[in-house]
């Protein structure tokens, strides 16, 4: 298996490439570098806000993988506080390269898969939800998912709903593909929580 990044094909050697996304997903491989700046976070389309707590940027920055820009994430959390899975949030993902919403939700039931969230008997179903969330990406599309007060799992593509998904268990595994200890991208992982310089 490879990922194509243009005229260019990488293989695909270590853990599902995501979300990139899963929204993601595309976080496979370790980053190259990874920027940080919280301060910095575009601002997140108001119709993912609301109903939700007033959120600030807690973390985030440029993914890089073998010096490819991939997207730039940043994690919203109340009042830019530490992040809390039990409360509310947002994980706002601008993409910098090309992706199906097939490839993005293929790519985050891997990750799911390798962290061990989930099962065989629910994969089927929340790659099925996935697809019908998600959208295929260019350079400069924005993945918006929205944690919501009741746990659903809201998607935004440009800054217009696709769709939710009513499943809590789905969305503490497709936002653990990032924020889990687990994740495949422990660096990244700081970043968004605001841990590393």
């Amino acid at each position: 298996m490879s990922l194509n990044f243009g005229s260019r094909s990488l293989p695909v050697t270590s853990r599902g490439f995501a979300l990139a996304a899963s929204f993601c997903l595309c976080v496979a491989l370790t980053p190259v570098a990874a920027q940080t700046s919280a301060v910095n976070a575009p601002a997140v389309a108001p119709a993912a806000l609301t109903g939700m707590p007033e959120l600030k940027p807690r973390g985030g920055g440029l993914l890089r993988v073998f010096g490819f820009q991939v997207y730039n994430a940043y994690l919203w959390t109340p009042n830019g506080q530490a992040h809390d899975r039990t409360k509310p949030f947002v994980l706002d993902i601008e993409y910098l390269r090309n992706f199906t919403a097939k490839a993005l939700a293929e790519r985050s039931i891997d990750e799911m898969r390798e962290q061990g969230t989930g099962s065989d008997a629910v994969y089927p179903k929340w790659l099925a939800e996935m697809q019908r969330v998600f959208a295929d990406v260019k350079p400069g599309d924005k993945i918006t998912g929205v944690v919501t007060p009741a746990r659903t799992a809201k998607f935004f593509h440009n800054g217009v709903l696709r769709g939710e998904v009513n499943d809590a268990a789905f969305t503490e595994a497709f936002f653990d593909i990032w924020l889990s200890e687990k994740t495949s991208q422990g660096a990244f992982r700081k970043r968004l929580l605001g841990q590393s310089p």
